[in-house]
Parts: C-alpha cells; structure tokens; sequence
C-alpha cells in the first residue's frame, strides 16, 4: 500500500508555515537582542536618572546666555584652541544645562547627536544610529551663569553599548545599520505571515475565533506554547508592525522616504537637512550663530531658540532649530536652514505647514523610540521589545516538542512493525 500512497500536495499555507518556522529559528539570537536592546533603550534615559548618571542640574536662575555665549565658554573651558564648534543646544526645560559639541577639524559630523538632550534632533529623526563623530567633546553648561558643570567624550558607558549594538550590531559604517534593518523586515514578515497562520479557518468551526485571542487554562505543553504565541501574536500587531516599520525607515530613510512621497508628495527633508549646499561668496565673512538665529525667528516669531548645527566647511548650510510654547519631547521641531554667506533663508520646515507625507517621515523616529505620545504608548513600545523573546521562545518550544513528538511517534510505529514481523514470523 505504501508504494501506491501519492505524496501528499503542499499548500500555500505549508509553505508559509515553513517560510514563518525557518526564518524565526535562524534569526533567533540578532531578533531577541534587537527587541531586548530595545525595550531598555526606551528607558535608557530614565534609567540613567535612577542610577544618578544624568545630566546635571543647572540650578541659578536668570535668563539664559545668548548660544553665541555658551561657545565662548565651551571654547575656553575646552584648553584646546584647535576645536571648533559643531552644534550648540539650549535646554529643553528650566532646570536642564545647556550643551556645545567641539570636535577637531576633519572629524566634525554634520549630525551631532547630544547625549540625553536629543530633543531637537530626534524630533525630525535626525540623530544617527550610530555616532560619526568620535573624539568629540560635549560641554554642558549652566545656561545663565555659563558655569561648566561636565565635559565628557562623545556618548559611552552602558547606553552607548546598547545604542551600538541596537543600531548596527557593532559593525561600523553603513553596513551594520542595513542589516538591521533587514532583521527589520525579517520581523515584519513574520508579523504579517504570523497574521495569516493565527487566522481562524471556517472548518474549525465559530467558536475558534474566541479561542484564538486567549490561553486557555487547561492548556498544556505544545498547545500552551501554541495559543501564548498566537494570544500575544494577535493582541500586540499593529504595535509590532508599526514599531518594527519605523526601525526598517530608520535603516533605509532615503527608500522608505521615497515611497511615501510616491503616494504622499513632499520635499525631501533628509536631503535638505543634511546635504544643503551654498555657495561661498569671495571676501564675504559668514553671518555668526546668534544672528542666524535672529533670522530663522524672524520667519517663525512664536518659536524660540533650542538648537543649532553648524557650518564646518564653507559649502555647508547652517541649521537652526526652534520649538513653540508647550513643545513636548519628540514632537517635530521647526527647522530653518540658512545661507550664512547671503544672510538668508534657504528653507524652513515647520510641523504646521508639513505635507501629509513630510508628517509621515518626521514622526518616523518618535515613533519607534517611544517620544511625543506619552507615557502610555512609551510603555508599550517598550513591550513590543519584550515580546520579541516570547516569540522566540514559544515558537522554538513548538518546533521542539513537535520535533520530539514526531520521533517519539516514528519511534513506536517502527516498533510495532517490528514487533508484527516478528509475531508473523
């Protein structure tokens, strides 16, 4: 009879299933450090609070220092006349210190990232995964009585570790940033072939549509792992999908922006913030950060100051950013860019007058970090890390145990077999 039996035909749904199985297992290890890293990277901040490894408190009261001001005082604090300054920042909040980034010529970057005061470069998605600019100094500074109050090199200790090893697996360059946003779509392909596995078919009959979002009590060893796998599948998608979405823009901003403005026409922000050209004007001395920031308030009268980024070659635009009254962290800032040379402004993006697709891309990052929507939602991008090992676990558990079951299985059909033969014997 076994000669005649035909191979059975493998469906869509197999496939899928194997598609689902195979690529869990092997991206296993990357895909549970991406969502542990993660989860503590939304309250890596906080956590630095708790473990007194914040900022420090910037106490006298007074108004603040013009930014012109805090880079004189960064400079001289610096005892190194060979630095120049590459961004400056206001704080956020009373109570905070201001901050100036000095770097050496030649390792400048045109994205300094301000540890724990990203407030305005993470509002527009604008601070790097992983940081360009090594050897730099930050200065923090009282911003009334321009008192140094730390100066330290460019991010370290714990959270930069979690930061390298989230945002590009410690490989430098732009490779270790692109494979991570392929485990990126690696997760939204499960998160989407997880949807269509999870779903309930007619034949099982109404009442496996209740069943498919709980775990039942009674349920034990691979069934367990089964419905704690689909029950947190199924409650936390859009979640999953939506976190896992604005990592992958994060790894591919330039094709992610693409397609948005396909469907979504606006200007290209990434290229207009970062890759602004002027031309430098023979014998023309370029314009100094507070009039540049008196110009970009000029065109937004009811925005203040928060940071700048700064012209370090002459072909290069300058950036200044202001927040509105209210402002909370996350939220897109406004951002002016400036022809220092011709004293005028080249553009000014503004969260008011954004396109549709313009407001797609510049909440990109808050989204996947946790930022500008409160609490609750930073709680629960912070469980849509968590449950990236439960994926891994219960699903690996299933493989297992229907791994050893079938074994266990084959094991006794060819006992008895064994033992038919012989009693035929």
């Amino acid at each position: 009879m076994s000669k005649n039996r035909k191979p059975q035909r493998r469906t869509f749904r197999y496939w899928l299933q194997q598609l689902h199985l195979w690529i869990g297992l092997i991206l296993l290890l990357p895909l549970v450090l991406m969502g542990i890293t993660g989860a503590v990277l939304v309250y890596a901040h906080d956590i630095e609070h708790l473990l007194g490894q914040g900022e420090p408190p910037a106490r006298t009261v007074g108004e603040w220092r013009s930014p012109a001001d805090l880079i004189e005082a960064a400079r001289s604090a610096s005892n190194d006349p060979t630095r120049i300054p590459i961004a400056v920042r206001w704080p956020a909040d009373a109570g905070e210190p201001a901050a100036v980034r000095l770097s050496r010529p030649g390792m400048a970057s045109e994205r300094p990232q301000f540890r724990g005061g990203e407030q305005g470069a993470q509002a527009q998605g604008r601070v790097p995964m992983q940081s360009p600019f090594a050897g730099s100094l930050q200065i923090l500074i009282d911003p009334v009585s321009l008192k140094i109050l730390e100066t330290e090199q460019a991010m370290t200790g714990w959270v930069r570790f979690f930061h390298d090893l989230h945002g590009h697996l410690f490989i430098a360059g732009g490779l270790g940033r692109e494979l991570v946003g392929w485990l990126g779509v690696a997760l939204l392909v499960l998160g989407c072939s997880g949807l269509y596995l999870w779903w309930p078919r007619s034949s099982q009959g109404p009442g496996q549509w209740k069943a498919a979002f709980v775990v039942r009590r009674t349920a034990k060893g691979l069934r367990f792992n089964r419905e704690l796998h689909g029950a947190v599948g199924i409650w936390s998608l859009m979640l999953f999908m939506l976190v896992n979405f604005t990592g992958v823009y994060l790894a591919f901003p330039q094709q992610i922006s693409a397609a948005v403005n396909a469907v979504w026409p606006g200007r290209d922000m990434r290229a207009a913030m970062f890759q602004a050209r002027v031309e430098p004007m023979r014998g023309a001395m370029p314009m100094g950060i507070d009039e540049a920031v008196a110009l970009a308030r000029s065109r937004v009268p009811d925005a203040r100051f928060l940071n700048a980024f700064l012209s370090i070659r002459p072909d290069q635009a300058m950036r200044v950013g202001l927040i509105r009254p209210g402002h909370s962290e996350g939220v897109s800032i406004v951002t002016v860019i400036i022809d220092p040379f011709r004293r005028s402004v080249v553009d000014v993006f503004d969260p008011m007058t954004m396109s549709t697709g313009e407001g797609i891309v510049a909440w990109q990052r808050a989204l996947h970090c946790g930022v500008g929507l409160g609490g609750v939602y930073k709680f629960l991008v912070f469980v849509s890390g968590v449950i990236i090992p439960v994926f891994a676990v219960t699903g690996f558990l299933m493989w297992w145990l229907k791994r050893r079951n079938r074994r266990a299985g084959e094991k006794a059909k060819r006992e008895i077999l064994n033992a038919a033969g012989q009693s035929a014997d």
